[in-house]
């Protein structure tokens, strides 16, 4: 199934490279865009798993180069939104781990609920430290994480 906006999936494909290209501008906000807009074509269904594990390792790059807390915000976002459509590997998201420790509660947060999204039991030792972190919103997205790790998944995943 593939949504109206990109029926014909080239175009999708065309709107996901101009969004990618976003990435690498010299303006933050750019890049937030650039990151915000990506996000929208993973939700759509712009390309196939291929191109979602590649647009998706360029927003993990992104997050881990980044050092504006808003892009990162919403690198994470549309990190998020690939791992909620498509049926995303752990490697994928694996350069994320060693940056949990330094990142806010909020994209600690994130993080954690990408991880589960992945229902790879090799995530549970990433996650589970953090059930005993400072902050009750980091604590409950990890219980919400292994929850979502352990969970069926989805038998509908987008082409």
């Amino acid at each position: 199934m593939v949504p109206y906006e990109y029926e014909n999936r080239d175009r999708g494909r065309d709107a996901l490279r101009r969004a990618l290209a976003l990435l690498t501008d010299l303006d933050p906000r750019v890049r937030e865009h650039g990151a915000d807009e990506v996000g929208d074509c993973l939700r759509r269904c712009a390309g196939d798993q291929d191109d979602t594990e590649v647009a998706t390792a360029r927003l993990v790059a992104l997050t881990v180069a980044e050092t504006d807390e808003r892009v990162r915000e919403s690198a994470l976002n549309a990190c998020a939104d690939a791992a909620t459509t498509y049926a995303m590997p752990l490697a994928v998201f694996q350069p994320l781990a060693p940056l949990l420790p330094n990142l806010s509660a909020e994209l600690t947060g994130y993080v954690l609920l990408i991880l589960g999204l992945t229902h790879d039991p090799a995530a549970r030792p990433i996650i589970t430290p953090y059930l005993n972190h400072p902050e009750a919103s980091v604590r409950l997205e990890a219980n919400d994480a292994l929850t979502e790790l352990s969970a069926r998944r989805p038998t509908i995943i987008y082409p």
